[in-house]
């Protein structure tokens, strides 16, 4: 076949005219989308840095906010842990118009520096129980019995050889010829112990023996003239069971086994967290409230005297803890012997605060 060079040379030369400007071209548009690439990564970047920032100062804030408010996050959960009800605090006042909006007495203990109670007011026993309920307990001043730690005053039951062969030591305290109570509100923030054979009471016996006097000496029950009142009454073998309790001299002809005029509330807890128990007494009846919600009232009977209504009279108040005994000790079936269930001990009744309001009522009785 016959080719002409020089068409051939001018084609070629043309021919790499246009490699050459399709190559420039293509070139450029390479640059041109690098740049793009370049440009579009670099705000990108730009972009997630800003959104990492502010997720970073969002965190940062948070947990600033968050180590601000642990002080008193803390001392939130910690009141709550304390007790259910804000109202448990060491309040000075309350609102039922029959009684003083202050207290004309109060026990503190959640601020008291002192492990010792305050001898103007209370009475520290030593000895065995002096009644006949055969508890297992003697009654020490010992700081291993008694003493004021942690915000309350605390009776601790522990199993200790004692005097007279006793085999276990707890405290009894009494404001017997000290301080007396006539009508009024009581309240005790109080945590109670637990464990089979424990019998912890706060409760109040007669300042005088002026019923006790009207039946001769001969009878050992006379005491019973004067009455007794059980604002806490518990016993270990019924967990979170709570007694509040009118004992009268007519206990006996009332209920055969002469344990008084009562009536039981359950209150979940009561030996992990305090709670308020309440006597309300006036001229005309006492009732008992556990976190201010009243459970029971024995009323004063019409044509009442002595026998029925001994609680026109000044009485004295008393915490203590027993061990075992006629009824704290009923549970021989599972603890032969004296129904203690040693393993729970040291077990203690904490008070941590006592306010008396007196009663501004009418004090005629129709």
């Amino acid at each position: 076949m016959y080719y002409n060079k020089e068409m051939i040379r001018v084609s070629f030369s043309a021919l790499q005219r246009i490699r050459s400007k399709t190559s420039s071209t293509y070139r450029k548009q390479q640059k041109k989308l690098k740049l793009r690439i370049k440009l579009a990564v670099y705000g990108t970047i730009i972009v997630v840095s800003a959104l990492c920032g502010l997720i970073a100062a969002h965190f940062y804030q948070a947990a600033a906010t968050a180590t601000a408010n642990a002080p008193r996050t803390a001392k939130m959960a910690a009141r709550q842990n304390a007790d259910s009800d804000s109202s448990l605090s060491d309040h000075s006042t309350q609102d039922n118009p029959l009684f003083a909006t202050s207290p004309s007495w109060s026990q503190n203990f959640t601020s008291q520096t002192s492990k010792l109670l305050d001898a103007r007011y209370w009475n520290v026993l030593v000895g065995p129980a002096e009644n006949s309920n055969n508890e297992q307990q003697y009654y020490t001043n010992n700081v291993a019995n008694l003493r004021i730690e942690n915000g309350a005053l605390r009776l601790i039951a522990s199993k200790q050889d004692q005097p007279g062969g006793y085999k276990y030591g707890s405290a009894r305290i009494e404001t017997q010829a000290k301080q007396t109570f006539l009508y009024g509100r009581i309240d005790i923030v109080a945590k109670l112990p637990s464990g089979v054979g424990t019998w912890p009471a706060v409760w109040l016996l007669p300042a005088n023996d002026i019923y006790a006097k009207k039946s001769p000496e001969s009878n050992l029950l006379r005491y019973k003239n004067g009455g007794e009142i059980d604002i806490i009454e518990a016993v270990g073998f019924e967990p979170d069971v709570m007694y509040g309790v009118a004992h009268t001299a007519s206990d006996l002809s009332r209920r055969s086994d002469g344990t008084g005029q009562y009536s039981t509330v359950t209150v979940p807890g009561s030996s992990t967290s305090f709670n308020k128990y309440t006597l309300l007494w006036t001229p005309t009846s006492v009732t008992f409230a556990v976190n201010d919600k009243p459970y029971y009232t024995y009323a004063r009977p019409q044509g009442a005297d002595y026998a029925t209504w001994p609680f026109d009279q000044p009485f004295y108040l008393i915490a203590n803890l027993a061990m075992g005994g006629s009824w704290g000790g009923m549970d021989t079936a599972h603890y032969p012997g004296n129904g203690i269930d040693d393993s729970v001990l040291p077990a203690s009744l904490d008070i941590r605060s006592i306010h008396y309001y007196p009663y501004v009522g009418a004090k005629d009785i129709k």
